[in-house]
């Protein structure tokens, strides 16, 4: 019980540095918000903003630019409010995802995610709808 708790501490302390880690590197970051030590966010040359409460799992990773072509002026990629992105998700630059949407693992998102959907594959395609 003890391990379990010093456990989870750490855990949370490791993801608080990272979300704080990333604020400084200039993206923008809602409250209450996890982002897993192996995801990986770029803003080597455009921006990205984050909601509050997202979850950002293992081996995700957000891009802002692709390296063969110029950003685009005010591009951004927008992960909004209590979107959940699981392990190993690619979200491509400009994609916004919607509120209280989910994307599975492993998906490929190169176009915007509704709120309040799940998408899954490559590329990611709406597979559920989820009620409020």
């Amino acid at each position: 019980m003890l391990a379990r708790t010093i456990r989870h501490y750490l855990v949370n302390m490791s993801s608080w540095f990272r979300v704080n880690y990333f604020r400084i590197m200039g993206i923008k970051v809602g409250k209450g918000c996890s982002i897993s030590m192996y995801a990986h966010l770029d803003v080597r040359r455009g921006k990205i903003s984050i909601g509050n409460n997202v979850n950002i799992a293992r081996g995700a990773n957000i891009l802002s630019h692709i390296g063969f072509q110029p950003t685009k002026e005010g591009e951004v990629t927008i992960v909004e409010d209590n979107a959940i992105i699981f392990v190993n998700a690619i979200v491509f630059p400009g994609v916004r995802i919607g509120k209280n949407s989910i994307v599975g693992a492993g998906s490929v998102v190169m176009k915007d995610v509704p709120p309040n959907v799940v998408v899954l594959g490559n590329p990611a395609r709406v597979i559920q709808h989820l009620e409020q």
